[in-house]
């Protein structure tokens, strides 16, 4: 059993202040400022992801480095699995940056709004770490449950993103929002033979029509609606 200190919102969204220390936390956000060539457009306005290994070549903190995420990637394992009560298999490690702005409307990671299983029906939790706590709005919110988050700094949040816990981000109103997302699926998964080679496949073709709005959204500032 973990003993460490956790806020149980409902018994799939479970929040645990002092994941990271404030000292961590700006560490690795001043880790991903020394290469901000590598943020990436996203699926979400005005959000930008990078591959947490991307700076490392820069050398700047040297002790942030493979053997720091697999130590990082271990802890969010051990905690996720303790507020699920299940073992979990990891499938994603990003770093996010959220500029004013930058929002996320409802939705579920695994399905369609009414409830039918997506491109990404594997991925059925996530843990997300916040890095930074000065910004406004911004707050992580769950429609069907009346709850609204928002985590303090080094704060981890662990919770069942499917059809369950439809789920939105609201908009950065001001600052910066940093976090760090690892996604999972549960280990005792199991998939017929080719699946979640077609799962992939239908996510690529999915991505020239991703890739126009996200340039839309850079060229224009605005989201569309």
């Amino acid at each position: 059993m973990l003993d460490v200190e956790k806020i149980i919102h409902k018994d799939d969204i479970v929040e645990y202040p002092g994941f990271l220390s404030p000292e961590e936390s700006q560490r690795l956000i001043d880790y991903y400022e020394s290469d901000a060539d590598s943020w990436e457009l996203t699926c979400f306005f005005n959000a930008r992801v990078m591959d947490p290994r991307a700076p490392m070549a820069k050398g700047v903190y040297p002790e942030i480095n493979d053997d720091y995420f697999n130590g990082l990637r271990e802890k969010a394992k051990e905690y996720g699995e303790a507020a699920m009560g299940r073992g979990l298999r990891n499938l994603t490690l990003s770093a996010h940056k959220w500029l004013p702005g930058a929002f996320a409307s409802d939705h579920a990671d695994n399905a369609e709004l009414d409830g039918t299983l997506n491109a990404w029906q594997e991925n059925k939790m996530v843990t997300i770490i916040y890095l930074n706590d000065n910004y406004e709005g911004g707050e992580l919110t769950f429609r069907d449950h009346g709850l609204s988050i928002a985590p303090k700094q080094g704060t981890m949040v662990a919770f069942d993103v499917g059809f369950g816990n439809i789920h939105g981000v609201n908009e950065v109103t001001s600052g910066e929002r940093w976090t760090m997302l690892l996604s999972w699926d549960w280990a005792d998964s199991v998939y017929p033979e080719g699946f979640l080679e077609q799962l992939k496949a239908e996510r690529d073709g999915m991505l020239p029509e991703q890739q126009v709005q996200r340039q839309q959204w850079l060229e224009t500032g605005d989201p569309g609606f």
